[in-house]
């Protein structure tokens, strides 16, 4: 005899429908106010005066920074390049990079457990559903760990959405997160580098590194657009999978 599913403990969906609620209470909050500082740091003049804030700050200033990060990742349409480029000002190439990294994994770390804890209805209240849709190629791929790699590896691509997405997904925490962390290295390192040479005055490096970024970013649209479009294509039709 087939055995019913256990019915929902009410209690249990309280809880988590509170606390989503107070996920986008505190995310509208600390969007409203992350804009104006992403909007500041994506100008010149505004890196600057960012830069000697931080330096006033001391040694606070580094946990400021990777805080920003972490942020950045969570708060999923915030771009991550101007605090990328600023962490290479403040702290080198090498070293922003590392603080940059560390900020990737902890955000990450903060997002994969909480859509594995509270499922598809956090996702929905900040990616729209047609986005969503064009990632259920992920939830039943053979080859999910390596299309994975592919989506975060490729510049110009939206890495943090996937970061939500992902926690739909079969894939073991162990294996997203040195994912979603290393795959990543090139263009963090990239726009770090990119920083620090502009904190060195080495401008014709900076000017260079930017236009081999945008070539690349250029060629990473176009192969993430290829390979959704792919995936797309050997999808089951709808109703005989289930979507992440």
């Amino acid at each position: 005899m087939e055995q019913r599913p256990a019915p929902a403990n009410p209690k249990i969906a309280t809880i988590k429908i509170a606390c989503i609620a107070a996920a986008l209470v505190l995310m509208a909050i600390i969007t409203i106010q992350v804009l104006p500082l992403m909007r500041m740091l994506s100008q010149p003049n505004g890196q600057q005066q960012f830069q000697l804030w931080i330096d006033s700050l001391g040694f606070w200033g580094w946990f400021v920074l990777l805080g920003i990060q972490m942020m950045q990742i969570i708060v999923a349409f915030i771009p991550g390049e101007p605090v990328e480029i600023v962490s290479g000002m403040l702290y080198g190439a090498v070293g922003g990079f590392l603080t940059c990294e560390l900020g990737i994994l902890l955000g990450s770390v903060a997002i994969f457990y909480a859509v594995r804890a509270f499922g598809r209805p956090l996702i929905t209240a900040f990616i729209p559903e047609e986005k969503l849709a064009s990632y259920s190629f992920l939830h039943n791929a053979k080859k999910l760990e390596r299309l994975t790699f592919i989506l975060f590896f490729l510049p110009g691509t939206p890495k943090d959405v996937l970061t939500y997405v992902a926690g739909l997904t079969p894939i073991s925490p162990f294996k997203f997160l040195a994912i979603a962390t290393f795959a990543r290295v090139p263009t963090v390192f990239s726009s770090t580098w990119a920083g620090s040479t502009m904190m060195e005055g080495n401008w014709e490096m900076t000017v260079l590194i930017f236009l081999v970024i945008g070539g690349i970013s250029l060629l990473g649209i176009w192969a993430h657009n290829r390979l959704m479009a792919r995936a797309g294509r050997g999808n089951p039709r709808e109703g005989e999978t289930q979507q992440p």
